[in-house]
This record gives structure tokens, sequence and C-alpha cells, in this order.
């Protein structure tokens, strides 16, 4: 059996005293599909209105407590995209001055023709549809606008920056900013396919320092894998994620985005535990889109952060054993002299010399004395403090200057490296013929009256003391 279905949709508002019409008219519009509410006053209107939204009101001009126009305008305050019909059985110009200055749809005369009423129903309900469809395109437009807005000063921001470690502090603060996040991490890509955590907030240091992700593994790595970005709403209830929920996150909801130059990923972007002034505590795909625009632009600064960084090292650093070369060590020693000479504070200075490395050379080549050399150089390397500036001073001589570091704990580190190198063996090119290689050392502490030249040579006589007695060992000045 088939079933009637109303042609029309929408809630209406009708205000009439006179009985007949207002019952008549209901029941019309009612068989017609529309939900109806009555009203035989102004004041039973406006309280409908307080409780109801109305999509349009058909209002009569003269009601017995107050005039149409007046009930309008409350509707319109409670109801803002409602329209008006107003109907009168005593047309005048003026009344239909008032209907439109109060921006009435249409303007109805009694007797009226429920037909013309109806078209007039249906064609306003249309237009307020458009109009309000309209509106919401004018709204999202703002949004987006405001959104592009958003990225180009991040971007500009970004841009800016050519520090890598500054820059991925940067780009997590401002995502973390943007989402309303808790906690935020950036993980890049290394030379061996690992994400690794370059910048955090909301990470116990150990964690940042630690966390090692293989691509695939994980929600991170499976981001980075497959290039997509990951909404969780919750993680317990995810479909392809699902776990329970680790107890360092407050919220189950999370979001991880890839950082990508055209198809290549570079890293990712992890966000999670909403902050309780967010309108809902999980993430949702829009915000992905968003955040995505923004790392676009994140992706472009920490590759041309990386590339500066790279020409920076170029130009610092000794091609051969990646130590800081000759010129980098003369400024950063005249830095350090100048700095204790305003503010008095220990500093320390090691001079290396490689033993026979003359005679290695002409035996077995430079190929192999490049190898003894960079073998040497990295065992310095690993020895020495990150505050320490390990160089390569020339040829076979090394360089060490230790700021904050007095002459007995740089006599230690520098037998340190000594004891290490002397138990390195390096091959010589004969089947199972390795050779011991040493260094001979001299230790100098900067004294108010030295200049730094006279700290360098305190040091490399220090080093001819050690070489002319004997090598393999350290000297002090």
């Amino acid at each position: 059996m088939a079933t009637n279905v109303p042609a029309q949709s929408g809630t209406l508002l009708l205000v009439d005293d006179e009985p007949v019409i207002l019952d008549s008219l209901c029941a019309i519009l009612r068989e017609e599909g529309y939900t109806v509410h009555a009203a035989q006053s102004g004041a039973e209107a406006m309280r409908l209105s307080e409780r109801q939204e109305f999509d349009l009101a058909i209002i009569d001009l003269k009601l017995p407590d107050i005039d149409g126009t007046s009930v309008l305008r409350v509707l319109k305050q409670n109801c803002p995209d409602i329209c008006a019909i107003l109907i009168t059985a005593y047309p005048t110009t003026e009344s239909a001055i008032r209907a439109v200055l109060e921006e009435a749809y249409e303007y109805v005369t009694k007797p009226f023709d429920v037909s013309h009423v109806k078209l007039l129903i249906k064609r306003g309900l249309k237009e307020r549809a458009l109009l309000r469809e309209n509106k919401q395109l004018v709204l999202n437009l703002q949004k987006e606008k405001e959104k592009l807005q958003t990225v180009l000063q991040i971007g500009h921001v970004l841009n800016s920056i050519l520090n890598l470690d500054e820059l991925a502090q940067c780009i997590v603060r401002q995502i973390a900013g943007l989402l309303g996040a808790r906690t935020c991490s950036l993980m890049l890509r290394d030379e061996e396919d690992m994400l690794t955590i370059a910048a955090a907030i909301g990470l116990e240091d150990l964690v940042i320092q630690t966390t090692r992700v293989a691509m695939g593994e994980s929600i991170s790595g499976w981001a980075a894998k497959e290039g997509k970005p990951v909404v969780v709403t919750n993680i317990e209830e995810d479909m392809h994620f699902g776990r329970t929920n680790l107890p360092q996150y407050q919220s189950k909801s999370l979001l991880c985005i890839p950082l990508k130059i055209k198809d290549r990923v570079i890293g990712v972007i992890n966000a999670t535990d909403r902050l309780e002034i967010m309108p809902v505590p999980e993430f949702s795909e829009e915000e992905a889109r968003f955040i995505g625009l923004v790392c676009n632009y994140a992706a472009i600064a920490l590759e041309n952060a990386q590339l500066y960084g790279e020409v920076k090292n170029l130009a610092i650093t000794d091609g051969l054993t990646e130590l800081y070369n000759h010129r980098y060590f003369q400024t950063q020693l005249t830095a350090e002299v100048l700095r204790v000479q305003r503010y008095p504070h220990p500093l320390a200075l090691i001079m290396f010399d490689i033993d026979f490395f003359k005679e290695f050379n002409d035996t077995y080549g430079h190929p192999l004395g490049d190898l003894v050399l960079q073998q040497i150089a990295k065992t310095i390397r690993k020895a020495v403090r990150k505050v320490d500036i390990p160089c390569r001073y020339g040829g076979e001589e090394f360089a060490v200057i230790l700021p904050e570091t007095r002459i007995g704990e740089a006599v230690t580190v520098a037998e340190k490296i000594r004891q290490s190198i002397d138990e390195l063996k390096f091959e010589t090119g004969t089947q199972r013929h390795y050779k011991k290689m040493t260094v001979s050392g001299g230790v100098a502490e900067f004294k108010k009256s030295m200049s730094k030249e006279d700290f360098v040579t305190a040091a490399d006589k220090a080093l001819y003391q050690a070489k002319s007695g004997g090598k393999n060992r350290i000297c002090v000045a």
C-alpha cells in the first residue's frame, strides 16, 4: 500500500487573531507537510520564538495586543534567518512601506488566495535556504582565508630561521598552538631510515633522546612510510591502529602528519592531548588537512635549514677527518681567549701529533694514512664534550680547545685520548698484518698574561717535549 509522503518541509509560525483563518490555514499547510505553530496574539508569538526556531512566519499586521511589525522585529532577533510574510485586511501605502522597511519577504492582503500563499511560502523557504547557504559559503570562505593567512604567516616565520634546532622547536610550538595540543613532537628521518625526535613539547628528555622508530613501525613509522596523515579519534577503538591507550597520554585521540618534499618523506609531526579549552577533545580530518598545509611550509624550511647547515659546516670542517678545520680553530680560540680575558674562567688547550706518521705514509701509502687520520679523529671526537672544540690543526696535528677546564682535567682528557689511540690497530693492506700508531700530546692552561699566540706556543712546546722525550706520552706546559 502506497504512503503519501508530504512534499514540503519547514517549521512555520502563523500569527492571526481570527480563529477561522488561523485554523483553516494551519490545516492546509500541515497537509502540505509543514510543521505549523499558531498564535492568536503578538505576545504568544514572541514567546514561541524564544523556544522554537522558525523558518517562516505569516503575521497579521493588526493584532489585538501589538503591531505585527513589532512582532516581526522580535522574531528576527530570536530567529535571525526567518522569512516573513505580512498580511492585512486594510491595505494602505503606509502598511506596504512598513513591510518593506521591516524587510518582509512578501505583503499579502485579505482575503487571500490560499494557492498564492502556498506558492509564496514555497518560494520564501527556497530563498531562505539559498540565503543561509550563501551565508555559510561566505563564512567558510572567511575561515579558509583566515587559515591561509595563518599558514602564510607561519611560513614566513619558518623560512626566516636557518638554525635547524631553533627551526624544529619553532615548528613544534606553532603546530601545538594551532591544534591546542599539550604534547607535540617533530621526528626527522635519518640516513638509516629511522625516525628520531628533533624537537618536542610535553615529552620527557629521556624519551626525546632515546626514541627511534623504523619506517613502517607504529603510527609514526606508518605515516612516514605511506606518506599519508593519520587521524585517530579513539586509539582503543581504531580499526587500523587500535591498542590500549598508553599511560603517558591523557587523551585517546592523536594526529600524525608526514612532512614531504615532493614525494619524499623527511619526517612526521605528532600531536596528542588536546587542551580542555578546545571545543572538542578529538582531532579531525579538517584539522589534518589544515596542518598538512603548515607541514608543507615546514618541510621546505627544514630542507633549507639542513642545506644551510651543510654548507656552513663545509666552511668550518676538515673534509677528511670531519673535525673543525684550522681556520675555525683560530676563530674559536680568539673568541675563547677574549671571553676569559673579560670574565676570568679556566681554559685549556691540547695539541696532538701522530708519532712516526711520515714513515707510515711512505711505507704504506697515503690512502692508508688517510684512514689512520680518520680513525684518530673519530677517537678524539668521542672522548671530548659537546662544548669542547676538536680540530685538525694541520697535517698529522690535532688540537682540542677545552672551555671551563683546568690543567688537571685537560691532562686527564689528553691521557684518555692517548690511551684509546694506543689500543687501536690499523690495517696495513697486508693480510693479517696490523700496525699500532701512537700520539704525543702537549697541554697548556691559559694565563692572564698570555696572548693567544703565547697560549698556542705553550701547548706546542709541551708537545715538542713529549715528542723529544720518547713519544706516546703527554707533557704539560
